[in-house]
């Protein structure tokens, strides 16, 4: 499985210039939030909902982004049945989330992935046009990555969370809410993640 799902990783990589250019070292913009007590997942999920900027802002649960390559992957999977006119779901950030919780049903993504009752801290995804190629270094780039910033900022205050700096990475928990098969004696990492986002392709 390790290897095919690398086989399949490098393809898309070669066939896509934009994925390419940031998986060899953009990070994929991604914002931690953390509440001050346990939320309820619909009515944060609500409120996320009435006060992000676009349709291209995800929201989703705690251990759930744990690598740059895991959610790359996702969106690139996504972006390109989008271009093709073949998602699944209805909308694009309904696609990333499927690929992202590895399933092609996309209520069971929004299960897997997102906010639940009981969970203190998630993520906002920010998903890149996926038809607008530019390059990770450029000023129009870092204009994006502040705008992003600021409007993170700005959704936190409405939503009652607050943002917090911190480096994604992989856990196991995490890993069990998305349906992630692995075997905890040898561990966790950002391969398998990114193979079980390629099993959505595979079953769908």
């Amino acid at each position: 499985m390790m290897s095919h799902s690398r086989v399949n990783v490098n393809r898309m990589i070669e066939n896509s210039p934009l994925l390419r250019m940031d998986m060899d070292g953009g990070d994929f913009p991604c914002f931690t939030w953390r509440a001050s007590s346990p939320v309820k997942g619909a009515d944060l999920t609500k409120t996320f909902l009435e006060h992000r900027p676009n349709d291209h802002w995800v929201l989703v649960g705690d251990g759930i982004a744990q690598c740059h390559m895991q959610l790359w992957t996702a969106w690139n999977s996504a972006a390109r049945r989008q271009r093709r006119g073949t998602s699944l779901a209805r909308s694009f950030d309904a696609e990333f989330l499927r690929y992202l919780a590895g399933t092609h049903h996309v209520s069971e993504a929004f299960k897997r992935a997102g906010v639940r009752n009981g969970d203190q801290t998630g993520f906002f995804l920010v998903l890149p046009s996926a038809d607008v190629e530019i390059e990770s270094q450029s000023p129009a780039q870092s204009d994006l990555n502040k705008k992003w910033a600021q409007q993170s900022e700005v959704l936190a205050n409405s939503m009652g969370v607050n943002l917090e700096a911190v480096r994604l990475e992989c856990n196991t928990e995490g890993a069990h809410r998305l349906g992630v098969q692995f075997d905890e004696k040898v561990g966790l990492t950002c391969d398998l993640l990114i193979g079980h986002v390629l099993s959505s392709e595979f079953h769908s």
